[in-house]
C-alpha cells in the first residue's frame, strides 16, 4: 500500500501490458498480479468447499431439548427478548431499511443476539461439540456466506400471515484465520457496508469558483451512510420441512461466517396487523427457529 501511495508515475507499458520491473504504479499492480497468479490455487480460491449448514437457536444456542416438557423454557426465552419498540434498537436503525415509517408508532418484536465460531470442539455458536450439534471446519481458513435463510419450526399460518419476514444481518467483527498459520492466529475486521454517493460532474463555473470544494461539492450524498439490509421471507411449517419451498437471501454475499455478532429481529408487524398479537401467538406457537448458512469455503495454504 506505502508503495502504491509513492508512486507518481503510471510505469511502462508495451502493447497494452505492463512492464515489470521498470518502476510506477504499473510496476507494483503487475508484481501483485504474478503473486496472487501463483497464490489463487496454492490458497485454493480458485477450487473453494461449498456447503449448506441448518441450525437449532433453541438447542444449539440456548441448549433447550425439544420435548413439549421444555417448550415453556423456550418460550420464556423468546419472551425475554421482546422489545417495546424496534426503534429504541440503535442496530434497527443503523443496519435495517424499516418495513414501516417511525411515525407510524412503537413497532414491537423480537431482537435475538448472538455469536458464531468455526473453532475446533465447538458449535457454531460456540457450545461445547456435542450431540445433534453442528460445526463448520476449522481447517479451511475462511468460510464465507453465500446466502442466509430461516425456518420457523411449527409456525401456525391459520392464526397468523403466511409471508413472516425477518431481518438477519452480521452487526460486528468478521473473524478469519491466518491462512498460513499452524498456530491458528486470527485476523478480525471491522465492516462496513457503505454506500457509495453518485458523483456529480463539475461545469465551468464550478471550476472558477474559489470556495468550490471538489470532495464536499462534488458528490451526491456522504461518504458514511451505510447500506442497510432489507427483510427476508422466513419458510414456516407446521411440522413437515420441504428444502425446495426455502428462501435464501444473498444479502450478506462475501462475509464471514465467524462473526462476533448477529443480530435477528423479528417484527411483530410482520405476523398480523395487531403486532402485539403476533408476537404472543408467535412465542406460544414457534417450537424452534433454524438459520440456514448455504457458503464457501477456503482452504489456506
Amino acid at each position: 500500500m506505502s508503495k502504491i501511495v509513492r508512486q507518481r508515475t503510471l510505469g511502462q507499458f508495451e502493447d497494452g501490458e505492463i512492464v515489470i520491473g521498470q518502476g510506477g504504479l504499473g510496476d507494483v499492480m503487475g508484481r501483485m498480479e504474478a503473486n496472487f497468479a501463483s497464490l489463487k490455487s496454492q490458497m485454493g480460491l480458485n477450487n473453494p468447499q461449498e456447503e449448506t449448514g441448518r441450525f437449532s437457536l433453541r438447542y444449539e444456542l440456548f441448549r433447550i431439548r425439544d420435548d413439549q416438557e421444555y417448550d415453556g423454557d423456550w418460550r420464556m426465552e423468546l419472551q425475554k427478548r421482546r422489545v417495546e419498540d424496534l426503534w429504541d434498537v440503535p442496530e434497527f436503525r443503523s443496519f435495517c431499511r424499516p418495513f414501516a415509517a417511525e411515525t407510524a408508532g412503537p413497532q414491537p418484536g423480537i431482537v435475538l443476539e448472538f455469536q458464531s465460531n468455526i473453532v475446533s470442539g465447538f458449535n457454531f455458536f460456540g457450545r461445547q461439540l456435542g450431540g445433534w450439534d453442528h460445526a463448520y471446519d476449522s481447517s479451511n481458513y475462511a468460510t464465507k456466506v453465500r446466502s442466509v435463510g430461516m425456518w420457523f419450526d411449527g409456525y401456525d399460518n391459520s392464526l397468523l400471515s403466511k409471508t413472516p419476514r425477518v431481518y438477519v444481518f452480521p452487526a460486528g467483527m468478521d473473524v478469519m484465520y491466518v491462512p498460513d498459520s499452524e498456530e491458528f492466529d486470527c485476523r478480525e475486521w471491522s465492516i462496513v457496508d457503505q454506500m457509495l454517493p453518485v458523483p456529480i460532474p463539475a461545469d465551468g463555473d464550478d471550476i472558477i469558483d474559489p470556495d468550490y470544494i471538489p470532495s464536499l461539492d462534488s458528490l451526491d450524498g456522504t461518504m458514511t451512510e451505510i447500506r442497510r439490509f432489507s427483510r427476508i421471507l422466513a419458510y414456516h411449517d407446521a411440522g413437515y420441512y420441504d428444502a425446495a419451498q426455502m428462501n435464501y437471501s444473498s444479502r450478506a454475499i462475501g462475509r464471514s461466517v465467524w462473526n462476533i455478532r448477529w443480530l435477528i429481529v423479528i417484527p411483530g408487524a410482520s405476523f398480523h396487523y395487531d403486532a402485539e398479537y403476533g408476537l404472543d401467538t408467535f412465542v406460544d406457537t414457534v417450537k424452534d427457529i433454524k438459520l440456514f448458512f448455504q457458503t464457501y469455503a477456503i482452504s489456506g495454504a
